[in-house]
């Protein structure tokens, strides 16, 4: 353990925050280290997705909904309006719930799309850091300022709308809260007890979270920092996001059919990547050619420089945390390092 003592107590003075979970049951070990307290916790960013997902996923093995159900049958008049409007036709009718999983319905992202003669959504977010965003009003922001970049299923844009009509669309389905659900569907049976949705849980304390980053700016105290909600928004920790990989891809969530329907990617994500319904491939030789043999990570990235994946083949999970979307690059270093170490003969 002491090399990567060594090897993380260099990262950790160059990186504002930095929380690490190596855990491998064929090398029968589990490492963890913070550069804050022992069970520091974090912003989860878009990790919250595959958590989103998943739950998609539980209510279509439930019979509630399938994944090629058209999202005009759940939701009221007008609430898609003016969403899926692509050179002056309205595709709304014919979205369906994989459309939005996949990031392929069209509809555009009011966290980083362009805008129309409009501030950009992170300028609004860094100038009002008091103002508390809601559901609802980050979907009106894409209705005002965004336009549709596509047909349903011509176009892969990574969209945080998308993941809002996701988390709408379940609690219209089991008629609760979506901080309730993750709750009585994910954290208690799977034992997650330091994680909540940021804002609306009550157990969100943050207080407790690790440096969250902008453009030099600490913005974990910020109430601006309520501007995501279904699409990531979780206060966790290491160990609470490796108990959730596990439990996922050892089938206490979902059937073993539902994860390789979110495992398979077909769409390329950021070049080095690829996307499925929730859940990001990552292969190490679209990284480093040499890393051809490596295994397939799954799981997801939030812009924090925040991953959480798994290694399916070996049990192997990967847990990093830099709280600075600037560090991304150095966070796929320490992935790289850090799948190294486990799949070096």
């Amino acid at each position: 353990m002491k090399k990567y003592n060594t090897y993380f107590d260099k990262i950790s003075k160059k990186v504002p925050t930095l929380q690490i979970y190596l855990e491998s049951k064929r090398k029968d070990f589990c490492y963890h280290y913070s550069s804050l307290d022992t069970n520091q916790s974090f912003h989860s960013a878009s990790i919250g997705k595959v958590f989103c997902a998943t739950l998609i996923m539980m209510a279509v093995e439930a019979g509630k909904i399938a994944l090629n159900t058209k999202i005009v049958s759940l939701f009221e008049v007008d609430i898609l309006d003016k969403l899926f409007v692509y050179k002056g036709i309205d595709y709304q009718k014919e979205v369906t719930i994989k459309h939005l999983l996949s990031h392929t319905s069209g509809v555009n992202d009011y966290f980083e799309g362009k805008t129309i003669k409009h501030p950009s959504f992170m300028q609004i977010v860094m100038q009002d850091k008091e103002h508390l965003f809601t559901p609802d009003e980050l979907l009106e922001f894409t209705k005002k300022y965004q336009k549709a970049v596509g047909k349903p299923g011509s176009k892969f844009l990574y969209s945080d709308t998308g993941y809002l009509l996701l988390g709408n669309l379940l609690e219209k389905i089991y008629q609760t809260t979506y901080a309730k659900l993750l709750q009585e569907k994910i954290y208690k049976p799977l034992g997650l007890k330091d994680t909540a949705l940021c804002f609306y849980d009550e157990n969100f304390n943050p207080e407790l979270l690790a440096p969250i980053i902008f453009k030099g700016v600490d913005m974990r105290l910020a109430n601006s920092l309520s501007c995501d909600y279904s699409g990531g928004g979780l206060q966790t920790t290491t160990h609470d996001l490796a108990l959730f990989l596990k439990g996922l891809f050892n089938e206490k969530l979902i059937s073993s059919s539902s994860i390789k329907e979110m495992m398979y990617a077909p769409h390329s994500f950021h070049g080095i990547m690829r996307y499925g319904l929730g859940m990001i491939e990552v292969k190490f030789h679209r990284l480093v050619p040499w890393m051809r043999n490596y295994p397939a990570l799954y799981g997801g990235l939030g812009s924090l420089s925040v991953h959480a994946f798994y290694d399916p083949v070996h049990d192997d999970v990967y847990i990093i945390n830099l709280g600075d979307p600037s560090k991304m690059r150095k966070s796929f270093m320490i992935l790289v390092k850090m799948a190294k170490w486990l799949n070096k003969t």
